[in-house]
């Protein structure tokens, strides 16, 4: 007979095993933060023991960067060419916006991961949306009041911060929602344009 390591998967699928790992701890972290979710709940949700989970990820903190990896460095549409700088910015950042729309954990895991992330993950690789805003605004011809790379931050912290408070008004009915969500990212686009100096 031969000898297993410990948590090793006995049969199916170790990608698929690992993906839905992934995905429940996107879950998980998305709504309890990295201090509020446990192994044992991820496992759980994801149907596995908590030494399958260990196998794949090794502890909590690798599993919370892995999460964080894979959702902030999602392909982003560019768009924005060629346009006035006030007009890129407002199109980057409505693309932005529509992006988080379609990944609504996306938000939320970047606004926990700022308000109480560990320590030690803190050196996890720009995002890729970060990454688009602060390209956006080194190229525009225009003097902004902040580095460019911490305007976007800026941006970012506006941008999820609307797009989780939108996400709790789906609830209304599909008008009221539509209107709210509209509102929303027309602010964000407003202050994306005061932040960059543009308004």
């Amino acid at each position: 007979m031969q000898k297993r390591g410990v948590g090793r998967p006995r049969d199916g699928d170790p990608a698929e095993t690992r993906r839905g790992i992934l995905l429940a701890a996107e879950e998980s972290f998305a709504t309890s933060g990295f201090v509020g979710a446990t192994t044992r709940q991820v496992a759980a949700r994801a149907g596995v023991n908590v030494a399958t989970l260990h196998y794949h990820f090794g502890n909590k903190e690798k599993l919370y960067r892995a999460v964080l990896d894979a959702t902030a460095m999602g392909d982003v549409p560019i768009s924005g060419k060629g346009k006035a700088p006030a007009e890129r910015l407002s199109s980057v950042v409505e693309t932005l916006w529509d992006f988080g729309a379609a990944h609504p954990s996306l938000a939320r895991l970047s606004l926990l991961h700022r308000l109480a992330g560990p320590a030690s993950a803190a050196e996890v690789p720009e995002d890729s949306r970060a990454a688009l805003l602060t390209r956006t605004l080194a190229d525009m011809d225009v003097k902004t009041p902040f580095p460019p790379r911490e305007a976007a931050r800026v941006i970012l912290a506006f941008l999820d911060s609307a797009l989780v408070a939108s996400e709790s008004e789906q609830g209304l009915d599909e008008a009221r929602s539509s209107a709210a969500a509209s509102a929303s990212r027309a602010g964000v686009v407003a202050a994306a344009l005061r932040v960059s100096g543009l308004a």
